[in-house]
């Protein structure tokens, strides 16, 4: 019975480094539902904006265990770099 759950647990975590090398970014809980994604807005010029300071502007964010190092190199993620600028 105790090797059933081991081999679920080897699954589970498995299956999670599979999701990170594919999925490494999330959204950006600072911004994220805005009207304009990644931009909050004024709170007395509603119509003015400015880019988030957690995501810079990308609405994404690296996940907890791409930033740990599970995921792959960071370097080779998918989009680094790009947006935001």
């Amino acid at each position: 019975m105790g090797w059933v759950l081991g081999l679920g647990i080897l699954v589970a975590i498995g299956g999670y480094l599979i999701s990170l090398r594919l999925h490494p970014f999330t959204r950006c809980r600072a911004c994220r539902g805005l009207a304009t994604p990644g931009r909050p807005r004024g709170s007395f010029y509603t119509y003015a904006h400015r880019r988030c300071r957690r995501c810079g502007g990308t609405n994404r964010q690296e996940r907890l265990g791409t930033r740990l190092g599970l995921g792959g190199h960071r370097e080779h993620l998918p989009g680094r770099g790009r947006g935001g600028h």
